[in-house]
């Protein structure tokens, strides 16, 4: 290996090499030390302009809660390559008689990357008027310095390196180190906490400038905020946020001028103002905590926190569900929103049509109208009739407070399953009216539908799940142990859940011989999916502007 080639990795903890893959192997790989810098501290390093910006806490222990949890084949599947790599990286610094716990573990901290744009270049056409071009993103790492005594230590003793060039520029009283390695130059800040590199000069120019004052991702009180709420968890490890999501997409428009933004587009992406996802590794699993920011006089949507009663009505052994409320308003939201959008005004237009002279209903109002209090979906495990092949069959469940145009609706469904030569057939499953519809080849029962209580209608698809939701499942989905253990941490005022029981799901997916015989699960594949308990999702609106996303995924003890 060339004496530049082994510079590279301890290069990139000294800030003095390029920026880039290599990078990112180093932070993502190592092994993680004791405690690191906030991601709001790093975030007051970075110019408000930044396109995106990632956080990562390499010193947090919580790394290593991972190793508490699955098979010994996922565990060797994820820390593998993860030690392999740690081997090779301390390898690559003892040739440089370098020791990653005894000089750079003692003083590194967190690291965040951000994309931000560079000095915007010109184009020049002959008798044109000058035309600015894209401003090309440089990548910026913003290093957390723990101990500076440390840190200064080993910047010293990476400056005694006899091959290692370095020339000094200023800007407003900082140095920057421009390091020349693998023929591409990177330029290194020294600020008061942290290390700002980047393979552009102007870059770390920017950076200087926000830590003095100028704008950064953290000036701005909402953005700040949205940093902050995104790691309120048990040990965070990890952050991804997005300042400006409308500025992202355009800016990468920009970079593909044969495919613009139509400007309906645009100004519903300018809706969103930033998009912070926090990360963190507990006794339960993976978690993560979304935090959306939005412009409140223009995104009309409303989501109120709904009781969530329709997951009593589901069984314990449900594989996934999903519930929300008042699908009516959503809807109508949603068309508001989205009908200056020509694209999805044709389309829904054309649904609608069909919907019309298919079945003489209208969409919005005979629909989706009555669907005004929670609704629910779930997948339930059934493996006789037509859901042989398959193993599962579906239902969903509506409130309503509309139920004589919820009934017409339904009556109407059934008068076309009969014009279809569908026979349906009208009886008793316990105290519950259902009405079923027969496959016609083999007279096996296909769909159902009853209600449930006054308010309550259910529509199922095959007869082992008709069965069970007219007769009232002995063990419903809010007794479950598993669905406690998956959603009890979660937001419990919130405007849905979105569940998965993965040991259910593994027995579907797992059995399968279509799935099994495509050969679509490989065995890595499968031992991943045999250490995850469940997932668990719930979403939130805070206020006008403010809404969140919380996501367990839980996982099983190390066995």
């Amino acid at each position: 290996m060339a004496t530049k080639q082994k510079l590279l990795i301890p290069g990139i903890i000294a800030g003095a090499v390029a920026i880039g893959g290599i990078a990112a192997y180093f932070y993502l790989k190592v092994i993680p030390a004791q405690q690191g810098t906030s991601s709001v501290a790093s975030a007051e390093i970075v110019p408000d302009e930044a396109w995106m910006a990632g956080y990562i806490d390499i010193t947090s222990d919580s790394w290593d809660k991972l190793r508490d949890f699955g098979t010994p084949e996922a565990q060797d599947i994820v820390f593998g390559g993860f030690d392999a790599m740690t081997a090779d990286i301390k390898e690559s610094l003892a040739k440089e008689k370098l020791d990653y716990d005894k000089d750079i573990k003692p003083w590194l901290g967190s690291v965040m990357f951000a994309m931000v744009p560079a000095a915007e270049k010109v184009a020049l056409t002959p008798g044109a008027d000058k035309i600015p071009e894209p401003a090309e993103p440089g990548m910026l790492v913003v290093v957390g310095i723990k101990d500076k005594a440390e840190a200064l230590s080993f910047a010293n003793k990476m400056r005694q390196k006899d091959n290692l060039e370095v020339k000094e520029t200023e800007h407003k009283g900082v140095k920057i180190l421009e390091v020349e390695s693998t023929g591409s130059p990177s330029f290194v800040a020294i600020l008061e906490h942290h290390l700002a590199v980047s393979n552009k000069q102007d870059v770390v120019k920017k950076a200087i400038d926000s830590s003095k004052g100028d704008p950064s991702l953290a000036s701005d009180g909402d953005a700040k905020r949205a940093l902050e709420e995104s790691m309120k968890m048990d040990n965070p490890v990890a952050q991804f946020f997005i300042p400006d999501y409308g500025q992202l997409i355009e800016q990468a428009s920009a970079f593909n001028p044969n495919n613009p933004l139509p400007p309906q587009l645009r100004d519903q992406l300018d809706q969103i103002k930033s998009v912070s996802v926090g990360m963190g590794i507990d006794n339960d699993g993976v978690r993560f905590r979304a935090i959306t920011k939005v412009d409140p006089n223009a995104f009309k949507w409303d989501f109120k926190p709904i009781q969530g009663k329709i997951i009593s009505q589901f069984p314990d052994n449900t594989l996934l569900s999903a519930n929300g409320g008042n699908l009516s308003q959503q809807w109508q939201y949603t068309v508001e929103q989205l009908e200056s959008l020509p694209e999805f005004k044709e389309g829904l237009d054309q649904v609608r049509q069909q919907i019309r002279s298919t079945t003489q209903l209208d969409l919005d109002k005979d629909i989706i109208g009555w669907m005004d209090k929670e609704v629910g979906l779930a997948l339930i495990p059934g493996n006789e009739g037509l859901l042989q092949s398959v193993g599962f069959g579906g239902t969903f469940v509506f409130k309503t407070s509309d139920r004589k145009k919820a009934e017409a609706t339904f009556a109407k469904f059934d008068d076309l399953a009969k014009q279809s030569n569908v026979p349906v057939n009208k009886g008793k499953i316990g105290n519950v009216e259902v009405t079923q519809w027969q496959f016609p080849p083999t007279k096996e029962t296909l769909v159902g539908h009853g209600w449930l209580d006054n308010e309550t209608v259910f529509f199922a698809i095959g007869d082992p799940i008709i069965q069970t939701m007219a007769s009232k499942p002995q063990k419903t989905l809010d007794q479950s142990e598993t669905f406690k253990a998956v959603t009890k941490s979660l937001p419990q005022s919130n405007s849905g859940y979105f569940y998965v029981n993965m040991d259910e799901a593994n027995k579907v997916i797992l059995s399968n011989p279509a799935i099994q015989g495509q050969g679509l699960i490989t065995a890595e594949a499968e031992a991943i999916m045999k250490s995850i308990r469940g997932v668990g999702i719930a979403s939130t609106q805070i206020d006008k502007s403010t809404y969140t996303g919380d996501m367990l995924l839980a996982l099983k003890p190390k066995s």
